[in-house]
């Protein structure tokens, strides 16, 4: 009864800070042209049109595309790496300045250094998101080889284990949870890398709307795809990510 209360007290306050920040986001609409601030009426109305035109659904699908090839591809570089990284340690040693150089670079350098490359095009979001994903994903898959209780793996040895059993009761468990984790975090930071290279680097997707309603000074649109942006990122941690890790998180136990 206690815990029940708590959470609606947590719902409660979580509802209210948003009503206040919509109340303070109309009040100053008031005072400001609606070319710097529009207002939550007009914002919702250009939310509206997306949907009605197509536009949502036609954008969203290509930014939705190119971000999880980019995931795939940098998600199965990074813990092929990270588990050659974390059983040898002379591989470790040598991906230590890739994985500090690609950390060292900001994100629009390597935007730029794609569009170079690859032009206006799919791959540079691809691409983009691919690179920028690979650090903690590989770092935490060598880590977490590396942390795995050696006397676990010393006791499957003298047991003489199979292979598979050795993989599902000593490896797995050992890299689930940092491999989970830092997937989360890629995935929060790739629908920001995705539309920051379609910003520059795309001939479509919801970056490139947001450049097209900038050019023609459409706030209101740029505030309407900045909500879908942010639904889109809560939406993938709540139904998505959250369970995933409830899940491993009981199958590691």
């Amino acid at each position: 009864m206690k815990a029940s209360i708590t959470k609606n007290k947590k719902r409660f306050t979580r509802i209210f800070v948003l009503f206040l920040l919509l109340c303070i986001w109309q009040v100053c609409s008031f005072y400001l042209p609606s070319i710097l601030l529009p207002s939550p009426l007009e914002t919702w109305n250009e939310l509206i049109k997306l949907i009605l035109n197509g536009e949502l659904a036609g954008q969203l699908s290509q930014s939705a595309l190119r971000m999880l090839l980019g995931l795939v591809i940098g998600i199965l570089i990074a813990i092929t790496c990270g588990l050659f990284a974390g059983r040898f340690e002379f591989v470790y040693e040598a991906f230590r300045p890739i994985y500090s150089i690609i950390m060292g670079l900001p994100p629009i350098i390597v935007v730029v250094l794609a569009m170079v490359w690859f032009g206006t095009s799919t791959v540079v979001p691809t691409f983009v998101v691919s690179v920028l994903v690979f650090p903690v994903i590989y770092l935490n898959t060598a880590d977490g080889w590396r942390n795995i209780d050696k006397q676990l793996l010393e006791m499957g040895a003298i047991y003489k284990i199979s292979p598979f059993q050795n993989l599902r009761h000593i490896i797995l468990p050992g890299l689930a949870v940092p491999i989970i984790s830092a997937i989360s975090l890629a995935v929060g930071s790739a629908v920001r890398i995705t539309i920051m290279a379609e910003l520059l680097g795309a001939n479509s997707g919801i970056g490139y709307s947001l450049a097209l309603a900038r050019v023609n000074i459409n706030t209101a649109k740029v505030f309407a795809w900045t909500i879908i942006c942010i639904l889109i990122i809560l939406i993938l941690d709540h139904f998505v990510l959250n369970p995933i890790k409830s899940f491993i998180l009981r199958w590691n136990k």
